[in-house]
């Protein structure tokens, strides 16, 4: 029978403490007694068989509570929040738990949001505003500046937080975040730069600003060799401003000295990327400038050939956009689903699939959805074959071909209807 009840808001640190304690006690009966007997002792004496069974109702109680206080902090309810902390101060740099799609501080929930009140109410009980969260490895501060919350962004900076913000997995650091594609956030913007933030080619071409980008560009000529990340496919600044459809930009770009002939992490040039966005005035400008122009592949007989190529296809899948991938595998397999794997990116699941019976179908993040919250995968062989006569048909793309970090090769079209294809080789 248990001498000690646990309280509703045990904490493990104090437990090991205890156990620590307890082993310094036995040690004076046996000098050879381990941790692992004053651990048990302690587990027993709170009426638990073993430390393991301890330790995994202390964290499923955290978890608990750290679940209500993201919660709070995402509907922006200062007195709960406030009355949690003061039952437990530690939750103010807490993490949400690690099956959430982003593992974050409530601190980030409550800036992406929008609660300045919680916000403030944070930052005075000593959160972080340098904390980074698993997904994209941001402060609080790269979403409120995405947001556009000039209150927001403000209180962080007054707390400490790095304008500069370095480091997202996206390389666009806190101004990058800023500028992109969203012209209402010009106030956020000031302030950044009043605090310090320096514009990056990116940033410059997300504004559209012609002098800015040559101030840029003259302050580093680097600037022009830029790369995006890998989530942009390593593209280079014409590559950006031909997806901008921006023709005063690429002119810009070109007599700055920008390489006509640099490729992207898929092979593709800034003149391929005009071909396939079908941007005729983008591609007689890159001409114009010595790029070289590919040779269309012939597509004499398409139909017959494509149709030889889906001979290697292995299996189409059904892809459906949620909002947490890691949550929605658990929910399938709780009722009897399959899992067929999953991949993991710093420690986020980006991929799943399922099966039930002889069907299968994938899980995807909402971001790659597109228009459509379903898409169709198709795993084969010779996908890059099969692209080049895509290509010269001229149909349209959504992702152009590229070795994506879970590995493989792909390329996405998109139909009439405005669902996408994808074409997947392992």
């Amino acid at each position: 029978m248990s001498k000690s009840k646990l309280p509703q808001r045990a904490s493990l640190e104090y437990l090991k403490k205890l156990a620590k304690d307890q082993l310094k006690e036995l040690r004076r009966k046996d000098a050879a007694a381990r941790l692992a007997a004053a651990q048990l002792a302690v587990a027993r004496d709170h009426g638990f068989p073993s430390w393991r069974a301890l330790k995994t109702e202390v964290e499923k109680r955290q978890e608990k509570i750290v679940a209500q206080f993201m919660e709070a902090c995402f509907y922006g309810d200062v007195d709960k929040v406030r009355a949690l902390i003061a039952k437990d101060p530690s939750l103010v740099r807490a993490f949400s738990a690690h099956k959430a799609h982003y593992i974050r501080t409530g601190l980030h929930i409550a800036a992406t949001a929008g609660h300045v009140g919680v916000v403030r109410l944070l930052v005075e009980q000593g959160a972080d505003p340098n904390a980074r969260e698993a997904g994209d490895n941001t402060y609080p501060l790269h979403w409120a500046a995405a947001n556009g919350n000039v209150e927001i962004v403000r209180a962080l900076l007054d707390a400490g937080g790095d304008v500069h913000g370095t480091g997202d997995a996206h390389e666009g650091g806190v101004i990058g975040w800023a500028t992109n594609e969203n012209p209402h956030r010009a106030e956020v913007i000031a302030l950044l730069v009043e605090r310090g933030a320096r514009h990056h080619i990116f940033s410059a071409i997300n504004l559209g600003d012609l002098n800015l980008i040559e101030k840029v560009v003259e302050d580093d000529p680097a600037a022009l060799d830029r790369r995006m990340s890998r989530f942009e496919r390593g593209q280079t600044p014409l590559h950006v401003a031909i997806n901008r459809q921006r023709h005063d930009i690429l002119d810009l770009l070109i007599d700055l000295g920008a390489d006509v002939e640099a490729k992207d992490m898929g092979g593709q040039t800034p003149m391929d990327l005009a071909m396939l966005r079908r941007d005729q005035e983008a591609t007689d400008r890159l001409k114009a400038a010595g790029a070289r122009v590919p040779k269309r592949a012939d597509i004499s007989n398409l139909q017959q050939r494509v149709a030889k190529l889906a001979e290697s296809t292995k299996k189409g899948v059904p892809a459906i956009a949620v909002p947490d991938i890691a949550a929605t595998l658990d929910w399938y397999t709780s009722i009897g689903f399959k899992e067929l794997g999953r991949f993991e990116d710093d420690g986020i699941v980006n991929w799943g699939m399922l099966a039930f019976g002889n069907a299968q179908f994938m899980l995807g993040m909402l971001g790659r959805a597109g228009e459509k919250p379903i898409s169709l995968w198709f795993y084969m062989e010779n996908v890059d074959e099969l692209y080049e006569l895509f290509k010269a048909r001229q149909l349209e793309f959504v992702h152009d071909i590229y070795d994506p970090f879970y590995g493989g090769r792909e390329f996405s079209i998109k139909d009439l209807n405005g669902y996408v294809l994808t074409f997947y080789e392992e």
